[in-house]
């Protein structure tokens, strides 16, 4: 009888348990989520806005189901690592990306394959539109003036605000560009991003600073920098003061934005619940109360809405990433992409085996080895041919290894000796490349985990 107490009172206390813990079970699906610590990956550096963003979604998430979730900054690549890291992470729910508007951008500049059509979007949270920001005492009043004088010294301004081919640089191109100006006929100056740019803005050392508002916040406030224009659809209600490039003749609008979105083919109730309970966050004060606090703008675009956005600044940025020569990389522009070195391994092999054949040609057995030559020469080429093709359908591990090994045997190796260091060669290159430079290698569009 005491037993049969003892079980009955442990089992009440199970499920008093269950009952306190929120949305364990969801009431229409009954699947259990989460299971586990939620990931959040941002994909910039700790203490900047979008990790500041990030901090306060996994708080609020963690409010609303009871589990930790916990933010993790994968940075690197111009924003491809952590953007890599989401995208492909298990498509349970466990792992959630804060992507930025660098998704739209670095597939056209070479740094990614990435897109938005990889991810599940689950919720639009922030939207700064640029401005161009100019010293209080600087000679122009107003955008119009500042394009004047652009267009009538070309290449003699200089301006910043954040890394080359980042969102503020392209925003000044595109504005540049629906102003009929050559992109060239302003010097952007690279810098790490606003705060160093504005420094320089106010020792002298640039003309103008493209960037958000609210990065400019304390320097407004002080009458230490004049606002000429925002590129935004109409004026931000927290600075109504402030003209738009519209306003002012110019017809362009630049945003940047951060949202939340899933691995592809994350379950679709997770998605839903996930989308459903977001947001309830991004209607709550306590979001209104930290945006406000920390100066971003609020825009908050539903899963269908935030999936259409993306697909026009998806087309939106690829005429101003090519009027701008990024579309062919950012380092001098030169950037010969991943398969260079298979195909000048191949011409090379090419050349010396047929150098090779016609020195050592004529009879007898200085034909017989001249032959055999050849025949491991074409199998080489053929199988960097193959490698190269490969390597946009498996990606780079795994065409590696198998181009490695099967070569090392054709030529002579052993097996197991082959496929060893096919083994070692691929380890050493992944963690050279992914983790001491942080480049992400080619995956292929078949997506294997390796």
């Amino acid at each position: 009888m005491c037993r049969w107490v003892s079980w009955t009172t442990a089992l009440l206390l199970l499920g008093m348990v269950d009952v306190a813990r929120p949305d364990k079970l969801v009431e229409a699906g009954e699947f259990e989520y989460p299971e586990r610590t939620v990931t959040v990956v941002c994909p910039w550096s700790p203490g900047g806005g979008t990790d500041r963003v990030s901090r306060f979604w996994a708080g609020a998430l963690e409010e609303k189901f009871g589990q930790p979730f916990v933010v993790v900054n994968r940075t690197g690549g111009a924003g491809a690592v952590g953007h890599f890291s989401s995208a492909y992470a298990k498509p349970d729910g466990h792992t959630i990306g804060m992507i930025t508007f660098e998704l739209c951008t670095m597939h056209r500049m070479r740094i990614s394959r990435l897109t938005y059509e990889d991810y599940e979007c689950l919720l639009q949270v922030n939207a700064d539109p640029a401005a161009i920001i100019v010293r209080n005492d600087a000679p122009w009043q107003t955008l119009g003036e500042l394009l004047a004088e652009i267009r009538a010294r070309p290449g003699e301004l200089r301006m910043s605000g954040t890394a080359t081919g980042g969102a503020w640089d392209l925003a000044r191109a595109g504005l540049l560009q629906a102003a009929d100006l050559p992109i060239n006929s302003v010097v952007w100056v690279p810098h790490p991003g606003a705060a160093p740019s504005l420094l320089e803005l106010m020792g002298g050392h640039l003309d103008a600073v493209c960037c958000s508002v609210p990065e400019v916040a304390s320097q407004l406030a002080n009458q230490q920098v004049r606002v000429l224009a925002v590129m935004a659809e109409e004026r931000i209600p927290d600075y109504p003061d402030l003209a738009t490039a519209r306003e002012q003749g110019t017809d362009w609008v630049a945003v940047g934005w951060r949202g939340l979105a899933l691995p592809k083919g994350t379950p679709a109730e997770i998605i839903d619940l996930l989308a459903s309970r977001c947001s309830e966050i991004a209607d709550s004060d306590a979001y209104r109360d930290f945006m406000q606090k920390n100066g971003f703008g609020i825009k908050v675009r539903t899963r269908g809405e935030f999936t259409e956005f993306l697909r026009e600044q998806d087309a939106q940025w690829k005429s101003v990433v090519e009027a701008a020569g990024y579309d062919k990389g950012l380092t001098g522009n030169n950037d010969p992409g991943p398969h260079a070195l298979p195909w000048a391994l191949l011409v090379g092999l090419v050349g010396i085996g047929g150098w090779e054949l016609a020195r050592t040609g004529g009879g007898g057995e200085a034909t017989s080895t001249s032959a055999r030559s050849f025949r491991r020469l074409a199998i080489v080429c053929i199988a960097l041919v193959s490698y190269v093709v490969a390597i946009a359908w498996l990606g780079f591990a795994v065409s590696t290894y198998f181009f490695v090994s099967l070569t090392a045997w054709k030529l002579g190796g052993k097996l197991w000796s082959a496929s060893l260091a096919a083994g070692l060669i691929l380890g050493t290159v992944w963690l050279l490349f992914v983790f001491a430079f942080q480049i992400q290698l080619p995956k292929g569009v078949l997506g294997l985990p390796f």
